[in-house]
């Protein structure tokens, strides 16, 4: 069985390269980029732009799991698609559609895109992925993915975050799943409301959770042991 996984805002889907072999190799694994994608306006076209790479490949059922905004793209997906999946991860991910505070922060971020650019956002952004103990210790792995990310186009970054603050709660979409639905959460996560995921278990039938307490929002590098092994779970759990 193929299983998706849709790399978050900010990223490309490199995310994913040193987390994939520790997964089972029975498994296809595919990572489409949408990181320099300008022509999708709302969350509902990026999933539209996402079947379209699905029928591409011909795929009638397969599993999918999305980091961050990745998330975001794999619940409107399931909205219109749900036929589709097996199974659906939202990894540091959340159904809850943007608060106010939230919305004005998408604002400034558009605002310093349009004034600086990507590689001085990037710069400022993608290190918070990680806990500070993470950043201290893998300076070179945070350099050299500053480098390929600062590439992503500002006009790309600018459409997403748009998107991401106009997007729709998608929690009855959630409760609605009757397939295994897999959780991973991060304490430290600066991103995604710890409370907040906590309220999303609460209306899976079919959960897999993982919690840590020393991981923010990239877990596929800062505890590659621990998110494999639910993953594997979880896939495993999702085919039959």
């Amino acid at each position: 069985m193929q299983v998706v996984l849709l790399h978050g805002f900010g990223e490309n889907a490199g995310i994913w390269d040193s987390l994939i072999p520790l997964l089972p190799d029975n498994f296809e694994y595919i990572t489409p980029d949408y990181s320099r994608i300008t022509f999708c306006q709302t969350i509902d076209e990026y999933a539209e732009w996402l079947h379209s790479e699905i029928e591409e490949r011909k795929i009638t059922r397969f599993i999918l799991i999305g980091h961050s905004m990745g998330g975001y793209i794999s619940m409107a997906y399931a909205a219109k698609f749900k036929g589709y999946l097996a199974g659906l991860g939202l990894f540091h991910s959340t159904t809850y559609a943007d608060s106010e505070e939230k919305k004005s922060k998408r604002d400034k971020t558009v605002t310093f895109l349009e004034k600086f650019g990507t590689a001085t956002f990037i710069e400022g952004f993608l290190p918070n992925i990680y806990s500070l103990d993470f950043q201290r210790k893998n300076s070179v792995y945070i350099q050299k993915q500053l480098v390929e990310n600062k590439q992503i186009p500002a006009q790309a970054l600018i459409t997403a975050t748009i998107a991401m603050k106009m997007r729709v709660d998608t929690r009855k979409v959630l409760a609605s799943l009757d397939f295994p639905v897999l959780m991973i959460i991060g304490k430290k996560d600066e991103f995604v409301s710890y409370s907040d995921s906590l309220e999303q278990l609460t209306i899976i039938k079919h959960p897999h959770v993982l919690i840590q307490d020393h991981v923010a929002h990239g877990g596929m590098m800062e505890s590659p042991k621990a998110v494999s092994a639910v993953i594997t779970s979880f896939l495993i759990e999702s085919e039959k």
